[in-house]
């Protein structure tokens, strides 16, 4: 028993690649059988083909092992709890033995039935003797475990010598030297060109080309043969989907046939419905590799009108920001409680493949969905997305009313509608007013009534509640839905869709083909067989990057664009700078956003003609509510006090106390010429109103935060809200930066997000009165001051952000919030703004960023400060510098009068004419306000 004390006191290694081997394994060498010292190591059971195929995969002797022996015991034979009881024996080994058939090669007994071949091809390079193996059990004391005996882990045969491989001489110009099958890759690439209709001849021919360009074979796959190729054809043309006249007796069937695809299934019930959850191996190691640290997003009612079940997606998004589906759920129902069991399944999977996989934000756009399920399952924040919708808008307004004024009219109203509602100041009443505006369109009236009516309030309340994702996304979602809805309702004949088990067949082979080949480099030596199905492209965001400027001229109430393939083309878009925009181009018909609008909402972006978007109104409304939050952690006060010694620094450099002057950067004073030639004085004139609001609000948050020193529980529940946690998603700026706080970018470098934070944020930040221990606060400006002076508020609003560092570690959940903008719409690399959120204390942590980009988030909010370096260093140098904390607080307590600053701020006739100036002024004052809160604690 001693044995297996030690045996089970082992650690459980879990390595985070998606493959490993016994280089990657710490090995603990037991007494064993007969005093033979045993090599151990325990893994998950659940990743032992993980490690058989790391281990196949050895560069110094590729190979394959294969199951030679298997006991299991039946899952209905009692057993008895005893610590070295076996469920499961399982004997790997390497391909290249245990027979050797070589000339003089020992066979066992049992294989005496082999008649060696007349030529020296074939067996003789497969069997070879070789010794290599290991045994894994799985026990009864730990089921979850699988215990890994690898003794014998060198590929040579009986007499010690090379028996394989590129060590082996004997083994030179025969394919002993490679591995023994061709690699899962290529196993891949044939099954899927062949499930598109690429015939034999063609794959064959394209793989020799490639072979003889790089000198000849060089590894297993070079030596792919035209049988093997047959055969998979052959096996494809054969195969049938329906596999019993009765769709749930195929669907079983087809489920005990597939069970490396299938990660959830339940079939009907009294109290559950059908559920089948499909992942295929290359979707799980997608959904690993580009939804750690980033988004996910669910489409969730394709074919609702067609197919017997609808098919629920789940995706991720690549470096081009195209959707990957990584997950199909088949289900009559989805926004139910019953989608805990599948999400939780789906979840494991990924986990146990990758400990450290977490997602950092789950896009939804069904108001039914189970968000509480979702939250509790991912760990992760919810984001509403509002494609469908408007997808569906947009369609039936061209599909129903013919009138083209009329049609812009009652998309604009619809838009305006939208955003109202979700920067919250607007109600469901809204819709009602817009319905007895165009009672005249009769049609799409009907139609919003009897459809759209109904769902008006529980839509109204989602939008208020969670963060609407960025119209990027919404571009990735469209794409996918088309490629989906061409790739797989192509039939010619109806009546399959009303067979689920067509729907399964389909979706994992031709579906997940064209899929897999959307991420084929090669795939453009197979264009002789494209066809629609085959058309993947960039999104429309992306296309809408390559448009230039000199080919879109806004007239107006529209704008022109010229198509970028036909010159002499010329599309129409109403609306101009609305994401509820209208073209005439094809695409936009059939109720997309296509890459004109977005080319002409940059543009309006670009010269102050709309305003920011809601992605991004929403992003600032949650830094600026965390504002409101008093740090309660020793670290954020010691950085709190370095970052205003930071500030007191920056502050010196821009202005001389003895003469008053202001130095303002050279890029600031181009972008103050071109602002005075167009705004003048009325810039002048909302910077001072700007100034004396921001007094009062900095007098406010000083007050409140004091008052919240002395009730550390009030001061924690300053901060809510799902967006907090999103927020710490990556955005990219590029040529056109349409929505900077992008939801669509996929990167591993995503901060992570340890708790679950609630929505409560966005239902107390739009346009609410915030009342607590300090004095009332009005946390967003009335109506009329949002709409009038659009030049300004998208001056003042541009937020450009970088990938933060991973380097924080999470337990010191740490919130930092920094908004920086470029007054130049050019983004910097040295611009960061990172978010991390905790709700156990509730604290804010800032990353760096350029202090020379930095200005007010908007006019009507409060501004944020920069910082220059990390926390390490500021602290590094206020220690050297000051000697103390003690010391720092003095020198930001004495170093100036903050009334002073904002006199000069006021009557700088230089001031008053550089609106940049004096966002930057109220920056340093109110983050001094808020370091000086932090120094009373």
């Amino acid at each position: 028993m001693a044995r297996w004390d030690e045996i089970l006191s082992l650690p459980v290694q879990n390595p985070s690649t998606l493959e490993f081997a016994a280089a990657d394994l710490v090995w603990s060498k037991i007494e064993g059988w007969r005093d033979n010292i045993d090599r151990l190591a325990l893994i998950p059971f659940a990743r032992v083909d993980d490690f058989v195929r790391g281990e196949s995969a050895n560069k110094d002797c590729p190979t394959r092992f294969h199951v030679e022996a298997r006991r299991r015991r039946p899952p209905e034979t009692a057993y008895k709890q005893k610590v070295d009881g076996i469920l499961e024996y399982i004997l790997y080994w390497c391909s290249f033995g245990p027979d050797d058939h070589r000339k003089g090669g020992i066979v066992r007994p049992s294989r005496t039935t082999y008649v060696p071949k007349k030529k020296n091809a074939g067996r003789p390079n497969t069997k070879r003797g070789c010794t290599c193996h290991f045994i894994v059990k799985r026990l009864i004391a730990e089921p979850s475990v699988a215990l890994i005996i690898y003794n014998q882990d060198k590929h040579v045969d009986k007499k010690g010598l090379p028996c394989h491989g590129p060590q082996d001489k004997k083994a030179e110009g025969t394919r002993a030297m490679f591995a023994p099958y061709i690699s899962e890759d290529l196993r891949l690439r044939v099954l899927s060109l062949l499930y598109v209709g690429v015939s034999v001849e063609t794959i064959m021919q394209r793989h020799n080309e490639s072979v003889e360009k790089q000198g000849g074979p060089c590894n297993r796959d070079d030596l792919l043969t035209h049988r093997y190729v047959r055969r998979q054809e052959r096996s494809i043309r054969r195969s049938t989907y329906e596999l019993d006249t009765d769709d749930s007796v195929s669907i079983s069937m087809w489920v005990e046939s597939h069970q490396s695809h299938v990660f959830f299934y339940e079939d009907f019930s009294d109290s559950d419905p059908f559920t089948l959850g499909i992942q295929t191996e290359w979707q799980l190691q997608q959904m690993i590799r580009f939804g750690n640290r980033s988004l996910l997003a669910s489409d969730s009612r394709f074919g609702t009108n067609k197919l017997k079940y609808p098919v629920h997606s789940l995706v991720v998004f690549n470096s081009d920001k195209k959707a990957i589906p990584v997950a199909w759920i088949i289900t009559p129902r989805f926004a139910t409680a019953d989608a805990h069991r599948w999400m939780r399944a789906l979840y494991n999977r990924v986990r146990t493949k990758d400990p450290t996989w977490k997602l950092a934000g789950f896009i939804v756009d069904d108001p039914l969905t189970d968000i509480l399920t979702i939250r509790d399952v991912f760990q992760c924040s919810v984001l509403i997305s509002f494609w469908r919708v408007r997808h569906a808008w947009q369609k039936n307004l061209v599909k129903r009313c013919s009138e083209t004024e009329m049609r812009v009219q009652m998309f604009r109203q619809l838009g305006e509608a939208v955003d109202d509602i979700c920067r919250g100041h607007g109600t469901k009443d809204l819709f009602e007013a817009f319905m007895e505006d165009f009672i005249d369109g009769s049609d799409f009236m009907d139609y919003f009534k009897a459809v759209w009516h109904p769902r008006v309030g529980m839509w109204t309340t989602v939008l208020k509640t969670l963060p609407l994702a960025s119209q990027e996304t919404c571009a990735a979602m469209e794409l996918y839905h088309n490629q989906l809805k061409v790739r797989l309702l192509n039939e010619k004949d109806p009546i399959v869709y009303q067979r689920a088990d067509w729907l399964v067949d389909k979706l994992g082979t031709k579906v997940h083909s064209y899929f897999w080949l959307d991420e084929y480099s090669e795939k453009d030596d197979f264009a002789r067989y494209w066809k629609d199905e085959w058309d993947s492209g960039l999104t429309a965001w992306s296309k809408a990057l390559k448009i230039p400027d000199l080919d879109v001229i806004i007239e107006g109430r529209c704008a022109k664009v010229t198509d970028q393939l036909d010159r002499d083309r010329v599309h129409v878009v109403w609306n101009p700078g609305s994401d509820f925009a209208i073209c005439d181009c094809n695409w936009a018909e059939m109720g997309n956003i296509c890459e004109h609008v977005f080319k002409v909402i940059s543009m309006c972006y670009n010269k102050g003609y709309r305003k920011p978007s809601i992605s991004l109104f929403q992003f600032n409304q949650a830094l600026i509510d965390m504002l409101y939050c008093p740090p309660h952690d020793s670290l954020i006060r010691d950085h709190a006090v370095s970052l205003a010694v930071a500030v007191q620094k920056q502050l010196a450099a821009l202005v001389d106390f003895d003469n008053g002057d202001i130095t303002v950067d050279p890029i600031q004073k181009d972008a103050v010429g071109t602002l005075e030639q167009t705004g003048g004085m009325n810039y002048a004139n909302h910077d001072r109103e700007l100034v004396n609001e921001c007094h009062l609000i900095n007098e406010a948050v000083s007050s409140h935060n004091r008052d919240d020193c002395g009730d550390g529980d009030k001061g924690r529940g300053g901060v809510t809200g799902d967006f907090c946690e999103s927020i710490g998603e990556e955005t990219t700026c590029t040529e056109m930066d349409v929505d900077p706080s992008s939801n669509c970018i996929p990167s591993p470098r995503l901060c992570l997000f340890d708790d679950v934070v609630t929505d409560d944020v966005f239902m107390e930040n739009r346009g609410k009165t915030v009342n607590d221990t300090g004095p009332s606060i009005s946390k967003s400006p009335p109506k009329d001051e949002v709409l009038t002076d659009q030049v300004g508020l998208e001056h003042d609003s541009i937020v450009h952000m970088e990938p933060p560092s991973m380097d924080i570690p999470p337990s010191l959940a740490e919130f930092m919030g920094q908004s920086v903008t470029n007054q130049n719409n050019v983004c910097s690399n040295s611009s960061e703004l990172s978010v991390i959120t905790n709700t156990s204390d509730a604290v804010m942590v800032y990353k760096k960023a350029s202090p020379s980009l930095s200005k007010a988030v908007e006019p009507q909010m409060i501004g944020m400060i920069p910082t220059s370096g990390t926390m390490e260093h500021e602290a590094t140098e206020l220690e050297s510098e000051n000697g103390s904390k003690a010391e720092n607080h003095c020198s930001i307590n004495n170093a100036f009068s903050l009334n002073g600053v904002n006199d000069e701020e006021i009557h700088n006739p230089d001031c008053g004419r550089d609106p940049s100036a004096v966002d930057n002024m109220i920056e340093l004052e109110s983050q001094l306000n808020s370091s000086s809160t932090f120094e009373s604690q």
